[in-house]
């Protein structure tokens, strides 16, 4: 299982045996290729969120996270 929402009985999952039995329980799935994660997050995530009946909007990352903040600084030598 790649992803459950219990409370709207909602998997994304990518095993077909296990898509059919959770189907079996009432669980909704979907599915995604590898190939459509890979190439376009975000529209699997809007995906997600309209199965969920959310609203969802992009927020552009920044580079202003703690991965980013020392991206200029000089690398220490080790001893």
């Amino acid at each position: 299982m790649d992803f459950a929402c219990p409370q709207k009985m909602l998997v994304v999952e990518d095993d077909l045996k296990r898509q059919e039995h959770l189907e079996t329980l009432g669980w909704k799935v979907i599915r995604f290729s590898d190939k459509e994660v890979e190439e376009d997050a975000e529209a699997i995530a809007q995906t997600i969120a309209r199965e969920l009946n959310l609203s969802y909007k992009i927020k552009p990352r920044t580079a202003t996270g703690s991965g980013m903040k020392n991206i200029n600084a000089p690398k220490k030598r080790r001893r």
